[in-house]
């Protein structure tokens, strides 16, 4: 079974070590999402104070496979409106 490694940076880089035997890119790709979540959860309001966190997913070969980034703002993403309750 391959082995993931999933490294976050919100500022400071931090690295794993040790990796997660996973079946596949997919289940890593879960495994990013909820990794994300968790820290997300955990740092609560003190995510504002970074605005950025990435989990990187590498292979064993330092390979990136998957990446996942959460970003705060004040600003509404580009693009981005509430539909009309009419339309």
């Amino acid at each position: 079974m391959p082995r993931y490694f999933f490294h976050t940076q919100n500022g400071d880089r931090i690295r794993d070590d040790q990796g997660e035997d996973l079946p596949n890119v997919d289940a890593a790709r879960e495994e990013a999402v909820t990794v994300l979540g968790e820290i997300l959860r955990y740092r609560s309001a003190g995510f504002w104070d970074t605005g950025v966190f990435s989990v990187i997913v590498t292979d064993a070969e330092g390979v990136t496979v998957v990446s996942v980034t959460a970003k705060a703002s004040q600003e509404a993403p580009q693009g981005w409106a509430l539909a009309d309750a009419d339309e």
